[in-house]
């Protein structure tokens, strides 16, 4: 088309038109890790809508065994299961590449969860270089 005189051939239009076929190709690359993902997209919903069905329902179930204690025993388990369902999104999606969780969630940084392994692997074998019956 630069050729023909379509689009023009200056370098900008040479450099936009390279931006956005990386694009696409990035774009193209990451299509086969979506389907090799770990768990699909529907089960999380699933779960999702499993854990709010129970903290919505618990109310109702728990008043006719406990009474005025419900109200106490809902918050608990509100607190954990609703806790829990953040925690296994931030596990499964740590870089917060799909939004699972709001803006101003802790996410893990991964760059120090290898470092601290690392450093926790490396513990032992200085450990192992002052023994005391050596």
């Amino acid at each position: 088309a630069m050729d023909d005189g379509v689009v023009a051939g200056d370098t900008a239009t040479k450099g936009m038109l390279l931006k956005g076929m990386n694009k696409l190709r990035g774009s193209y690359t990451k299509i086969p890790n979506k389907l090799a993902g770990r768990m699909p997209l529907a089960y999380t919903q699933f779960v999702q809508i499993l854990v709010d069905t129970l903290v919505l329902m618990s109310p109702i179930a728990l008043y006719a065994e406990l009474g005025a204690y419900s109200v106490i025993a809902v918050g608990i388990i509100t607190l954990f299961y609703t806790g829990l369902l953040n925690l296994a999104k931030i596990f499964l999606d740590p870089l917060n590449n799909e939004n699972y969780c709001e803006e101003d969630a802790n996410f893990m940084d991964l760059g120090v969860l290898i470092r601290e392994s690392n450093d926790a692997s490396t513990q032992w074998k200085r450990a192992g270089e002052r023994l005391p019956f050596d």
